[in-house]
């Protein structure tokens, strides 16, 4: 009996709470806890929405660094974004640090082996990516082939760059270094954030602000967390800022310092809400010296319909002709594309050089042997 009654008691928890999200409507509950997974529940619910698409995008990214302006960057970015179920492909070019070729220095007195050492400088960067479901490809404009492996095996994609873009609103640059997935960001609302005291507030009808702050164990700082979700727009988080302050000046709303702030514009296309503008920011202060701003503007070539399989795999790649393709995903590794034969530098000719050299080093002490000997032979003629 005791069961039966929690259970219709759930039954009626859930059909009120699904009720009030279909209106967006907070549930009538005082639990600060079930009203914030209740805005939660929405945003997964819109993460969801967006099953697949196809997108190219057109940005800019500034870094500035405090105090060391010949590391500065800044230029242009584009990149290619697709998924569909789990498959996935996200290619960015931007600016970045290369290998300066002309300062390559080999290691071993054999040109073509050994190490060798370079300094970097700046130019473009491009990175590609996909994941069919079962392999994964790998590109970085500084490698010579394109590297394929199982899913499992690729246990660290930080160098990808990769963000899901059906919430980019969430990836804040500690998400992008790590390499989270978007459902380990969403998982991380409930337990990452679970030590955090959370409200959420009401700043219009269409705007909701979820809010976390935390105390540091030492109690000097408090970090702040304001994620803000538009309802009216299938729950889209627009912005998500994160600031700090000193425990002492926490009441002051002067005191607090941004660390990171993403923004998002939605647009609706094919009745799902898709992004269509995303900036992340990044700014100086006591965490961190660098200023950082990113823009993408997106057009979306379809959504919710299905993507060629193609561009889930290294055949979407648009690489240089001489570079190789290496396939490790059966234990062993499968040459699809071999790296071009190294064509064999001249040979230093120092064999023949020093032969050359050496003969006519003798010739000339030989010529000045007989010189100083007929020189000899004169003077004492001369001398009887």
């Amino acid at each position: 009996m005791r069961y039966l009654l929690f259970y219709l008691l759930m039954i009626v928890f859930f059909s009120g709470t699904q009720t009030s999200f279909a209106q967006n409507v907070l549930p009538e509950q005082d639990d600060v806890a079930a009203r914030i997974k209740f805005c939660l529940s929405g945003i997964r619910e819109h993460c969801k929405s967006l099953k697949s698409g196809l997108a190219t995008y057109q940005g800019s990214l500034i870094v500035n660094i405090k105090g060391q302006p010949e590391n500065n960057l800044s230029g242009p970015v584009s990149g290619t974004v697709a998924f569909d179920s789990s498959k996935v492909r996200f290619d960015v070019t931007r600016p970045g640090w290369i290998v300066d070729s002309k300062t390559i220095k080999h290691t071993s007195d054999d040109k073509t082996m050994g190490n060798a050492t370079a300094k970097m400088k700046k130019g473009v960067l491009t990175k590609m990516f996909s994941d069919d479901g079962s392999k994964i490809a790998i590109w970085q404009s500084f490698q010579p082939l394109i590297a394929i492996t199982k899913d499992s095996n690729f246990t660290d994609r930080r160098v990808t760059e990769y963000i899901d873009y059906r919430c980019p609103t969430l990836f804040d640059f500690h998400s992008i270094n790590q390499g989270y997935s978007l459902d380990q960001i969403l998982e991380r609302f409930d337990t990452g954030f679970s030590q955090s005291v959370a409200t959420l507030e009401k700043v219009s009808e269409t705007i909701w602000n979820l809010i976390w702050i935390y105390t540091d164990t030492e109690g000097n700082e408090v970090t702040r967390w304001i994620l803000s979700v538009d309802v009216q727009q299938g729950f889209s988080p627009t912005k998500f800022l994160c600031e700090s302050t000193r425990l002492q000046d926490v009441k002051d709303d002067s005191s607090w310092v941004p660390e990171w702030e993403n923004t998002t514009t939605w647009k609706e296309v094919s009745d799902v809400w898709v992004p269509v503008h995303v900036e992340r920011k990044l700014f100086i202060g006591p965490a961190s010296n660098v200023n950082e701003v990113f823009t993408a503007d997106f057009k979306w070539a379809s959504v919710n319909k299905p993507v060629a399989k193609e561009v889930f795999t290294y055949a979407g790649f648009d690489v240089p002709e001489d570079i190789g393709i290496q396939d490790t995903s059966s234990g062993e590794v499968v040459w699809i594309k071999p790296l071009p034969a190294k064509t064999p530098l001249p040979e230093p000719q120092l064999s023949s050089n020093y032969s050359t050299t050496k003969i006519i080093l003798i010739v000339l002490n030989l010529l000045v042997i007989l010189l100083i000997g007929v020189w000899y032979l004169r003077k004492k003629m001369s001398h009887p």
